[in-house]
Parts: structure tokens; C-alpha cells; sequence
């Protein structure tokens, strides 16, 4: 199959407001040419913000004197994309955003021939709270009152939010078993991302949605959709609802790390100098506007520790997917 791809472009300088003093030499030469960072999702996305989001940073702050470009390939929860880059072996100058449940549940839903421990982790970034959301006019008010209902009538109630095995669903289920509800009887609408979701729930084609606040922030800040719960340690800020916590919800909730890969084939010393340019960006003031703004917090796990992550969650996803039916 020819893969087509959507967006290749150069990054502008879209942050600003950089602290003196944040230029920094990345040291070792690395990196004296153009970056190359793929997001394996679509245009507006959660990966495709992160890669702009790092691509401007680069910039802005003055961390690496070269051009990052991002490129979109969305598609089968990122696998598509992520067969594209496991053809990129031994180049440090390639990088992947990507988060830990997602790609996990696309690589095991979809059977890809390529999993993640075949590339080299880079870093773990940041973590998003997703929320639970209905629309204004729903009848529902509180998580309780959508759940009650589902346990009443599983397949009267449709959920959408995402990918076929990603967090969304994942979370979804794990609020099944909590309520008695095989898994299998749940009715979830899969999509390839935020708008597609949103357009299933306004129209009223999808009952409640599963999505990260950052997605969602404009149609939460319109006032179109009501939030029922959020998955974070904290309230979000200018989000008027409850934890999944304070429900006693907390571990029915997927928790997912966003992060970066680089392709197989990478030496040590080209590992720690991609791991190195990370680590200078998180520490700019362009990158922490970035968490700011999309109501990420920071979870810094580099190199192997990220690989270890990676490999504990491939072990829980692939648990979940399979009362669920799919990966097998």
C-alpha cells in the first residue's frame, strides 16, 4: 500500500518570550543539520502538537541553531507512521513523538510487524489529563448518572474517543468491569482523532467522548460540551469537574507518557547526544509555555527508563485489548 503523506512542513517560530541566557550549545556537534520529527497522527493533534511544540522550541529558545521540520503520517493508531520510521535505521537527526497507551494499542490492535522495542527510546515527556465529556444538552450530569446507565443498557450508550484499542476505549472498559459490564458489550466508535470525535458527539451520533482536555479545550471553553470527569492526579485548571480520583475512579483510568524515539541502529553516544538535545529543551521557557498551555505535566524518563516504561505498558495493553477481543 502507498503510504500518502499529508503534511510535510517547516516549523515557523510560533513561541515566544524566551528567558535570556536559554541558548545553548548542544554539544558534541549534535545537531549541525536539519531535524527531521514525525508526528504519526493528523495535523492539530496531540502528537502533532508535541512535534511542533518541540520543533519550535528548538527555535524560539535558541537551543540548536538548525531547522526542525514535522511531518504527518496518520493512520491505524500510529502504526502507519511507525513502519515509515523503522526504515530510518542508524539516523540520530530522525525523531518520533508518540505516547505509550496509544501506540501500544495500535501496534497490538493492528498486528504491526514493527513494536517499539525495536527503536531507540530518547525520552518520556510529559502527561495529559484526558476527560470524560457529554454534550450541553445531555441528560446526563454527573459521571454516575452515564455510567448507571450503560450498567442499565451497555449498547445504549455510545462512546467515541480515539483509535480501536487506544486509551479512550481502554479507559472505557476498565469503567465496564468497575460497573459489571463484559467488556465486549461495550459500543465504542472509533476515530483517528479529536475532530472526528467531536463531530460523532455534537451531532449526536456518540453519547459521551473520551478525549484529552488539550483536544477539547475548545469546545469545553465554548460551553458545547459538558465534562464529567478528568484523569488527573488534580483538577484542571478551568475545568469545573472531579477527578476520576475523587469518584473513586482512579484505577480505571489509562495513564499514558508522551515521549520521543529515534530509529533502530543508534549508537550510545548518538542515543545520550538525541537525549541531551531533549533534555535542553524541557528546560525552556518555550517548552514550559508548551505543558502550560495544553495542561501537560512534565514526566522526564530518559533513555532506558523510557524502554522500561515502554515494555511494563506493551504487557498492560495487550491484557486489556484481549478481553476486549481485538489484538489477537
Amino acid at each position: 500500500m502507498k503510504i500518502k503523506l499529508l503534511t510535510v512542513m517547516a516549523v515557523a517560530a510560533s513561541l515566544t518570550g524566551c528567558a535570556v541566557g536559554e541558548s545553548a550549545d548542544a554539544g558534541g556537534g549534535y545537531p549541525s543539520k536539519p531535524l527531521a520529527i514525525m508526528a504519526p497522527g493528523s495535523p492539530g493533534g496531540g502528537w502533532d502538537t508535541r512535534a511542533r511544540g518541540i520543533a519550535g522550541s528548538l527555535s524560539d529558545c535558541k537551543v540548536a541553531d538548525v531547522d526542525a521540520t514535522v511531518t504527518n503520517v496518520p493512520g491505524a493508531g500510529g502504526t502507519i507512521g511507525l513502519a515509515q520510521f523503522a526504515k530510518k535505521k542508524g539516523d540520530p537527526y530522525q525523531l518520533m513523538v508518540m505516547d505509550s497507551v496509544t501506540m501500544l494499542g495500535g501496534i497490538v490492535n493492528n498486528k504491526s510487524p514493527v513494536d517499539l522495542s525495536s527503536l531507540t527510546p530518547v525520552a518520556g515527556l510529559s502527561r495529559g489529563p484526558s476527560a470524560i465529556v457529554v454534550t450541553k444538552k445531555s441528560p446526563y450530569q454527573d459521571l454516575k448518572a452515564l455510567l448507571d446507565a450503560m450498567e442499565a443498557r451497555p449498547r445504549g450508550v455510545k462512546w467515541t474517543g480515539g483509535s480501536l484499542g487506544g486509551p479512550g476505549q481502554m479507559t472505557v472498559a476498565g469503567l465496564a468491569k468497575d460497573r459489571g459490564v463484559a467488556v465486549k458489550e461495550i459500543n465504542f466508535v472509533p476515530t483517528a482523532g479529536g475532530g472526528e470525535s467531536m463531530n460523532l458527539l455534537l451531532s449526536g451520533a456518540a453519547t459521551a467522548a473520551v478525549d484529552t482536555v488539550a483536544e477539547l479545550r475548545p469546545q469545553i471553553d465554548a460551553g458545547e460540551v459538558r465534562v464529567l470527569a478528568v484523569d488527573s492526579e488534580q483538577r484542571v485548571q478551568s475545568v469545573d469537574a472531579p477527578t476520576m480520583k475523587e469518584l473513586g475512579l482512579a484505577g480505571e483510568a489509562v495513564a499514558t507518557l508522551a515521549g520521543v524515539l529515534a530509529p533502530a541502529g543508534l549508537t550510545k553516544e548518538q542515543q545520550q547526544d538525541v537525549i541531551g538535545l531533549l533534555d535542553k529543551v524541557r528546560q525552556t521557557s518555550c517548552w514550559k509555555k508548551v505543558l502550560e498551555r495544553n495542561n501537560w505535566t512534565e514526566d522526564w524518563r530518559p533513555g532506558d527508563e523510557f524502554g522500561k516504561v515502554l515494555a511494563e505498558q506493551r504487557t498492560q495493553v495487550t491484557a486489556i485489548l484481549g478481553e476486549l477481543g481485538l489484538g489477537k
